[in-house]
C-alpha cells in the first residue's frame, strides 16, 4: 500500500512539471489499456467530464479515485491538445482462493470471514500480504501458536490468478500451569474458578480451554477484574497477562494482579429535582442507605440503575436522566446520583445507519426506546448498550438531528 501511494504521488508531480500553468478545457477523454472495464465504467469513475476545465488538482483527483476503485494496477495520464488520455493496467482477478493445511471446518469458516479477498475480486499484493498476516494471527487466537503461513500467486490465463495459502498448523499450544502473582488477595484455587482457561490434564479431551487463546485470556482478564470489583476492589489492575514457554508446546499462563486496597461505600445519596416527590423514590433511597459500610460491588451499582430505570418507564418521569458523581476518599466511595428532566420531545423517527449484517428488525427487537415516545436518556443508553452486547458491531453509538420540519430523529 505505500508503494502504491508513493507511486500516486510520483505520477502527481510528473504531471504537475508538465501541466501547464493555466487552466485548458477537455475535449476528449481517451481510455486505452483496459481490458475487463470497459471504457463507460471507467469514465463514471472521473471527476471530470467533456467541456469541463482541468487542472493539476483534478488529475491528481482522477489518479486517486481510479487506485482507490482496486481496478487498476498502473495508471498513467496524459493530456495534450485539449484530450485527457488515461492509460490503465488492469489488476487481476482472483479465480480461486486455496486453503491446504486446514482439515477442520468451524476453524476453516474463521479463516475465510476473517480475511479481505474474496474469489471474483481484483487481486492486490498488499492485500493479499496482509491477508496472511490475519490468518496468522486467527491460528494464534485459536492456539496455534506454533503454526506458519505460506504464500503462493498462481498466475492463469486472462489476467487471472490463483491465490494460495500453504498453512501449517502444528502442535496446539498447552496450558500447562496457571499462576497469579502480585498483590492478589485471593487464593489460586480460588482465581482459577473464576476464569474460562483451564490447565491441560490428559483427562480432559474434549474441552478446547486447555489450550492457550488469545481471546479467551483477554475474556479471562475481564472476568477476573469484575470479579475483583464485585468484591469490593475497585482500584484493582490486572496489569500484563502473558504466556511463557516452559516445554515444546506447553506454556505457563501467568495473570499478574493488583488487587488495590479494598474499597467501601459511603454516602451514597439522590439529588432530585424541587418538584419531584421524595416519596416515589423511596425505594432507591432506602437501597443506597443499605449499602453504606459494605463493599464496593459492580451488581450493587447494577441494581441501583435497575431501580432508576424502572423509574424512568414511568409516564411521570419518562424524560429523566440521571449523572452519577463518584468521589474516592482514602478508601470510601462516595456516589451521588443528580436526576434531572431532560427536553421533552417526542421521536419522530429512529434511523439505523451503517447496518449490513443483520436484518433491521434483528436491530428494533433490542429498542427500549421507539418512535412516537418522548425522548429519554436511560433507554436510549439501554439500548446502544442492547445492541452492543450482540457483538455484531464494531462500534455503537446514537446522536438527535432535527429534520426538515424540526422533528427529532435518532440516528444510530
Amino acid at each position: 500500500m505505500k508503494f502504491i501511494k508513493f507511486k500516486i504521488y510520483l505520477l502527481c508531480f510528473i504531471i504537475f512539471a508538465n501541466f501547464s500553468s493555466y487552466a485548458e478545457n477537455v475535449n476528449i477523454i481517451k481510455i486505452e489499456g483496459n481490458d475487463r472495464i470497459s471504457d463507460e465504467t471507467i469514465k463514471t469513475f472521473l471527476s471530470i467530464s467533456i467541456d469541463d476545465e482541468i487542472s493539476t488538482q483534478s488529475i491528481n483527483q482522477i489518479i486517486k479515485d481510479l487506485y482507490e476503485t482496486n481496478f487498476f494496477k498502473n495508471v498513467d495520464i496524459k493530456f495534450e491538445n485539449s484530450v485527457l488520455t488515461i492509460n490503465v493496467i488492469e489488476n487481476p482477478i482472483i479465480q480461486n482462493i486455496i486453503y491446504n493445511g486446514i482439515k477442520s471446518d468451524p476453524l476453516l469458516k474463521s479463516i475465510i470471514t476473517s480475511t479481505k479477498l474474496i474469489e471474483r475480486s481484483s487481486y492486490i499484493d498488499s492485500v493479499f500480504e496482509r491477508d496472511r498476516s490475519i490468518i496468522f494471527d486467527n491460528l494464534r487466537k485459536n492456539g496455534y501458536f506454533f503454526s506458519s503461513v505460506d504464500t503462493k500467486v498462481e498466475y492463469l490465463e486472462n489476467n487471472r490468478v490463483n491465490l494460495i495459502f500453504d498453512i501449517n498448523l502444528g502442535n496446539k499450544a498447552k496450558i500447562r500451569k496457571i499462576s497469579f502473582l502480585g498483590n492478589k488477595v485471593f487464593k489460586d484455587k480460588k482465581l482459577k474458578n473464576i476464569i474460562l482457561s483451564e490447565e491441560y490434564k490428559f483427562w480432559k479431551f474434549i474441552s478446547g480451554k486447555k489450550f492457550l487463546n488469545d481471546d479467551l485470556v483477554s475474556f479471562d482478564q475481564r472476568l477476573l477484574t469484575n470479579f475483583y470489583r464485585n468484591n469490593g476492589y475497585y482500584n484493582v489492575k490486572i496489569s500484563s497477562t502473558f504466556a511463557k514457554l516452559i516445554n515444546n508446546d506447553e506454556f505457563e499462563l501467568i495473570f499478574n494482579i493488583d488487587a488495590g486496597n479494598l474499597i467501601t461505600f459511603e454516602d451514597l445519596n439522590i439529588s432530585l429535582p424541587l418538584n419531584y416527590n421524595e416519596e416515589n423514590f423511596t425505594v432507591l433511597i432506602k437501597t443506597l442507605e443499605n449499602l453504606k459500610g459494605k463493599p464496593y460491588s459492580i451488581n450493587s451499582i447494577e441494581k441501583i440503575t435497575e431501580q432508576i430505570d424502572l423509574l424512568a418507564l414511568s409516564e411521570e418521569y419518562e424524560t429523566i436522566k440521571v449523572d452519577v458523581i463518584e468521589n474516592l476518599d482514602g478508601n470510601n466511595l462516595n456516589i451521588n446520583f443528580i436526576i434531572n428532566e431532560t427536553e421533552r420531545f417526542i421521536v419522530k423517527k429512529i434511523n439505523i445507519l451503517g447496518n449490513n449484517v443483520a436484518r433491521e428488525n434483528v436491530i428494533r427487537n433490542q429498542f427500549d426506546i421507539d418512535e412516537g415516545d418522548f425522548y429519554n436518556e436511560i433507554l436510549l443508553n439501554k439500548t446502544i448498550n442492547n445492541l452492543k452486547s450482540l457483538n455484531f458491531f464494531k462500534n455503537v453509538s446514537a446522536n438527535i438531528v432535527d429534520d426538515t420540519n424540526n422533528d427529532k430523529v435518532i440516528n444510530i
